[in-house]
């Protein structure tokens, strides 16, 4: 985290577990939403097995704003990397 000044009021501090720092890879994802919620399950699949890695839920505020800085950083990731292939996907 390069570049937080702890003194700025504005800054947030996130503390993780090393297991949680770790980080997972995710090949799949699902989403479902109700009216006040968004779900999202990360698994990771090879062959006919799968594995829930991590749920999420987020409040549809908060999911169209991750939607838009997703949106953004792929923008960007693009624009270094060149244009993405989405790849098959599961219907």
């Amino acid at each position: 985290m390069d570049g937080i000044n702890s003194s700025d009021p504005k800054s947030l501090i996130i503390k993780a577990e090393d297991q949680e720092a770790k980080g997972r890879f995710s090949n799949l994802v699902q989403v479902a939403s109700a009216q006040d919620v968004f779900i999202f399950d990360f698994a990771f699949v090879q062959g006919k097995a799968g594995w829930l890695l991590a749920r999420l839920l987020l409040s549809p505020q908060h999911a169209k704003r991750f939607h838009s800085v997703l949106g953004e950083t792929i923008r960007k990731h693009e624009e270094r990397f060149g244009v993405i292939n989405s790849g098959p996907t599961l219907q």
